[in-house]
């Protein structure tokens, strides 16, 4: 009787342990996180930081999306160190101007800017390089500036709902 017992109790912690870990309170939040349109302008940068938006965000393509992001990517640098007249590093800081809109009242829930500073880097005599390495840091300012991105509007939706 006692044996019997006990295996009751322990199925029943069992099941309410495993009932308790497996509900997942984000499921809407990220459900809403994939229910965003995605609009930047058309040069070259903004295209780059909608694929890296697309990515972070991985919109749902199959339903009716409920907010609209407009967003837009620009670029500073700026002389960050020189040591007695040697070349100096450069810092490069990524602008993300945004909008968030809901597309059922067609109202602004939300506008901002954010910046994003990843990387300090040399200047070097030569052209090329100077492009190579502006093309890089450019690519880690958009991953890190979308995820940036996704993160605050992510809380501004869990703060919504």
């Amino acid at each position: 009787m006692f044996f019997i017992i006990k295996k009751i109790l322990l199925i029943c912690s069992m099941i309410l342990v495993f009932g308790c870990s497996s509900s997942n309170k984000n499921t809407s939040v990220d459900s809403n996180i994939s229910l965003i349109t995605i609009e930047t302008a058309d040069d070259k940068d903004n295209i780059l930081f909608k694929e890296y938006l697309k990515r972070t965000f991985k919109p749902i393509n199959n339903m009716s999306h409920k907010f609209l992001l407009k967003a837009t990517i620009s670029y500073s640098t700026t002389n960050a160190l020189s040591v007695s007249g040697l070349d100096s590093l450069d810092r490069t800081t990524a602008i993300v101007n945004y909008q968030l809109y809901s597309k059922e009242t067609n109202k602004l829930i939300k506008s901002g800017s954010l910046n994003s500073f990843t990387s300090f880097g040399s200047t070097s005599s030569s052209l090329y390089t100077n492009d190579i390495n502006l093309k890089f840091v450019k690519e880690r300012l958009n991953l890190n500036a979308s995820i940036k991105l996704k993160n605050y509007l992510n809380m501004i939706l869990r703060r919504m709902s």
